[in-house]
C-alpha cells in the first residue's frame, strides 16, 4: 500500500514539474514575442531608411538582371527549405555569399527578407488540461488520506463547508441609527434614486405608448355623430387614454398655477405650484424676495427632500409621461411660482415667474435652487429707475416670443416687460397698461399682444417697430378695445378676464384672407382671439375686423370659465375649462353654437369632484405641440388626455378655415373691410 502511494506522489511531483516547465515556456514565449515585435519595428525603420538612401539600380541588361533575381530567389527558397527542415522555430536569413555566387555582371539591390512570429495571449490547451488533472489527483489524494484517518464523507463535506464559510464574513446586524445613517447617505441615496427611476421608466413604457402613439379612428362617419348635438355623448368618443400625475409628498395641499410642454422633449411637461396650504382670507400677496440661489447640494432629479424643502413656498416640477407618481426634476424657490416656461433653445434651463415679481432661472445640472434671478423691485418705491428694472407685483403671465427670441411677462399692477434671453436680470423693455393686468396673449406672426385686466377690459399692443429696441421706454401703441355697441351696451366681460389665446397659425396658411391690419392683427383664422372670464362666458374676437366680440358662449352650469386654449395644429379646435371641473371641446367648423362634448362637458377628475362636492375646478389647460394631447391642471393633479381621431380629424385645414370664415360672413359677424359693428 505504501509503495502505491509513493508512486502516486512521485507521479504528482512529475506532473507539477511538467506544469512548471510549461508555464516557464509560455512566459519565455511571451517575452520573445515582445522582443521580436520591437525588433521588427526597428528593422522596418532601417529598411525604409535603406530604401531612401540606396542608389537606383543600373538597368544595362534586363535579361541578366532577371536571371540573377530568379537565381537568387531559387537559392533563397532552397536555403529556407533546408533551414526550416532542421529548425522549424528558428528565424531564417539568407547568406550574403550565396547570393554573390549568382552569375551576373550588373549589381542590383535586393529587398531584405524579414521574418517574424505571431503569438496569441491565450492559455495553452495542454497546460489547462494538465492543471485540471493535477487538481483532480490532489483532491483524490486528500480524500484517500481522510478516509485512512477514519473520517466519513459527511465530516469531509462539513470540513470543506467550514473552510468555505471561514473565507466569507458573517452578515452584520445594523442598529436603527446605523440603518438611518446608511439610508440617508449620499451614495445610497444616489443609487436608489437612479435605479428606481430606471425601473419606473421601464414599467411606464406601456403608458407612454398609450399617450404618444396615434390612435386611428373608426370611420369618417363618426365625425358627423359628434356634430349631432342631440346624440348622447360618451367620453370614449373624445378621450382615447388618460393619466393622472401627482406626487403626494411634494404636491399635497398645493395648486398648480401653470403648465407648459417642452419644445425639445415631447414627453415632458412643466408644472408650477403655489405655496402649500390655503392662504388666509384677507392676507396680501407676499413680497419676500428670492434669496437663495445655486449651488445646491441636492440634485434636481432626486426625490428625497432636504430639511424644510417640502414647506418651500415655490415649487416647479418637470413630469415625464412614463412616471405618473414621481417627477423627473424638482425645483424649489423662496416665493410661490405663478407661471413657468421651458427655455426655447436650452433644454436644461427652465424660466419661472414668482409672486415676488422676480423672474428666476433653474438649471437641471445645478440642483433645485435657481441659478439666476431678476432684480427685486420694492413696491411703491420712489426710485422710478429701479421700478423700470422689473416687476414689483406678482407675475401672472409669461409668453415665449416667436422663434425663442425672448419672453414677455405681465404683473398684476399693469406692468408688461419684454426680456432678452441674454439678460434675464432686468427687462429690455417695459410698458404700463392700466392698473391690473390679469392675462395676455401673443400673435405669433406679427408680435402684437392682446391684454385683459381684472375689470374685464381688453387692450391691444402693437409691435415696437418705432423704437427698434434702442431704449427701454417702449414705443408700442396701446389701444383699448371699445366693447360697446351703438346703444352703449357693454359687450365685453363683466369681470376679470381669466385667459386669452390666439391660434399659432403662420401667415398665408389655413385660409388667411389678407395681411396684418394697422394694429398688427392678421385677417382670417390667424387673427382670432378667445377670452374667458368669471362672468361664465367665453368670447370670440377678431381685432383686425372689429373691436367688439364676434360672439359669446355662456357656461351651461353658470360657473366661471378659468381657461381657454386654441389647438396649435387644428385651426378651428379649442378647449375650455371651468371652475366645476368640466372640460369642453369645440370645433367651429362643425358648430358655432355648441361644443362637441355637449353642455355638460367631460369631468376631468370625477372621483375628487364627488369627494369635494364639485369644488375641484380646472386651473390651466395646455396643448402638446402636435395638438394630440391636452394637459389639464386640477388642484394639485395634472391630467393628460390623448384625444381620439374623431376629435382631431379635419377634412382639410384650409377648407375648414374658409368654411368658418364664410359662416362668420353669413351671420354678419365680419365684413371684408375693417369696421365695427354689433354682435348678432
Amino acid at each position: 500500500m505504501s509503495e502505491s502511494r509513493e508512486q502516486r506522489q512521485k507521479a504528482l511531483e512529475e506532473r507539477r514539474k511538467r506544469i512548471a516547465d510549461l508555464r516557464e515556456t509560455r512566459n519565455r514565449r511571451v517575452v520573445d514575442t515582445a522582443r521580436v515585435q520591437a525588433s521588427a519595428t526597428a528593422n522596418l525603420d532601417d529598411y525604409v531608411a535603406d530604401l531612401l538612401n540606396e542608389p537606383a539600380p543600373l538597368l544595362a541588361s534586363v535579361a541578366n538582371s532577371n536571371d540573377m533575381i530568379y537565381a537568387a530567389a531559387a537559392t533563397t527558397t532552397e536555403i529556407n527549405k533546408e533551414a526550416s527542415s532542421n529548425e522549424p522555430d528558428s528565424a531564417v536569413s539568407v547568406p550574403a555569399d550565396t547570393i554573390a555566387t549568382a552569375p551576373t555582371t550588373i549589381p542590383v539591390g535586393l529587398p531584405k527578407v524579414e521574418t517574424f512570429e505571431l503569438g496569441t495571449q491565450t492559455e495553452e490547451p495542454e497546460l489547462l488540461l494538465e492543471e485540471d488533472e493535477l487538481n483532480h489527483e490532489e483532491r483524490n489524494e486528500t480524500m484517500m488520506r481522510n478516509e485512512k484517518d477514519g473520517m466519513t464523507h459527511a465530516e469531509i463535506d462539513s470540513n470543506q463547508g467550514t473552510a468555505i464559510q471561514s473565507d466569507t464574513k458573517d452578515p452584520k446586524l445594523l442598529s436603527e441609527e446605523q440603518v438611518q445613517k446608511e439610508v440617508s447617505s449620499k451614495p445610497f441615496s444616489d443609487f436608489l434614486n437612479t435605479t428606481s427611476k430606471k425601473v419606473e421608466r421601464l414599467l411606464g413604457t406601456p403608458l407612454l405608448s398609450d399617450l404618444l402613439v396615434d390612435h386611428v379612428g373608426q370611420s369618417p362617419s363618426s365625425l358627423s355623430s359628434l356634430q349631432d348635438s342631440d346624440a348622447p355623448k360618451d367620453e370614449r368618443q373624445f378621450i382615447a387614454s388618460r393619466q393622472v400625475y401627482e406626487c403626494h409628498k411634494w404636491t399635497s395641499e398645493r395648486d398648480i398655477t401653470d403648465l407648459d410642454w417642452s419644445p425639445l422633449h415631447r414627453d415632458c411637461v412643466l408644472a408650477t405650484y403655489d405655496r402649500r396650504g390655503a392662504r388666509p382670507i384677507g392676507s396680501s400677496a407676499t413680497t419676500i424676495a428670492v434669496a437663495a440661489i445655486a449651488p445646491h447640494d441636492t440634485p434636481s432629479d432626486s426625490l428625497t427632500p432636504r430639511s424644510g424643502e417640502l414647506q418651500s413656498d415655490g415649487l416647479a416640477l418637470i413630469w415625464s409621461l412614463v412616471m405618473p407618481q414621481r417627477p423627473e426634476h424638482i425645483f424649489t424657490c423662496g416665493s410661490p411660482v405663478t407661471t413657468g416656461r421651458f427655455h426655447p433653445t436650452e433644454a436644461p434651463l427652465v424660466v419661472g415667474g414668482c409672486e415676488s415679481g422676480q423672474v428666476v432661472v433653474w438649471d437641471i445640472r445645478a440642483g433645485r435652487l435657481p441659478v439666476q434671478k431678476s432684480t427685486f423691485v420694492v413696491s411703491g418705491g420712489s426710485n422710478k429707475q429701479q421700478q423700470m428694472k422689473g416687476h414689483s407685483h406678482p407675475i401672472n403671465s409669461m409668453i415665449v416670443l416667436e422663434g425663442g427670441a425672448g419672453f414677455v411677462t405681465s404683473s398684476s399692477d399693469g406692468k408688461i416687460n419684454f426680456w432678452s434671453l441674454s439678460n434675464l436680470r432686468e427687462p429690455a423693455e417695459g410698458i404700463q397698461i392700466g392698473e391690473n393686468v390679469s392675462c395676455l396673449a401673443l400673435s405669433p406672426e406679427s408680435g402684437a399682444l392682446v391684454v385683459g385686466d381684472d375689470h374685464g377690459s381688453m387692450y391691444t399692443v402693437g409691435s415696437n417697430a418705432a423704437s427698434g429696441g434702442s431704449t427701454r421706454r417702449s414705443q408700442r401703441q396701446v389701444k383699448a378695445l371699445e366693447c360697446v355697441d351703438a346703444e352703449g351696451a357693454n359687450l365685453g366681460h363683466y369681470g376679470m378676464v381669466t385667459a386669452l389665446s390666439m391660434p399659432k397659425v403662420k401667415k398665408g396658411a389655413h385660409g388667411l384672407t389678407g395681411g396684418p391690419s394697422k394694429d398688427g392683427f392678421l385677417r382670417g383664422m390667424g387673427g382670432l382671439v378667445l377670452s374667458s372670464g368669471v362672468d361664465w362666458t367665453v368670447k370670440l374676437w377678431a381685432p383686425a375686423y372689429r373691436d367688439t366680440p364676434l360672439t359669446s358662449w355662456v357656461s351651461h352650469s353658470y360657473d366661471y370659465m378659468s381657461d381657454v386654449q386654441w389647438n396649435p395644429v387644428h385651426p378651428s379646435l379649442f378647449a375650455t375649462g371651468s371652475s366645476n371641473g368640466r372640460l369642453g371641446l369645440w370645433n367651429l367648423s362643425l358648430s358655432l353654437d355648441e361644443p362637441l362634448t355637449g353642455g355638460d362637458g367631460i369631468a376631468v377628475d370625477p372621483e375628487r369632484t364627488e369627494m369635494t362636492s364639485g369644488l375641484s375646478g380646472i386651473h390651466k389647460l395646455s396643448w402638446s405641440l402636435d395638438g394630440r394631447r391636452l394637459a389639464v391642471a386640477s388642484s394639485d393633479r395634472m391630467h393628460v388626455f390623448h384625444l381620439t381621431e374623431e376629435v382631431l380629424r379635419s377634412r382639410h385645414a384650409e377648407e375648414d378655415s374658409k368654411r368658418v370664415m364664410q359662416q362668420f360672413r353669413t351671420r354678419g359677424w365680419i365684413q371684408d373691410t375693417t369696421s365695427t359693428g354689433r354682435s348678432s
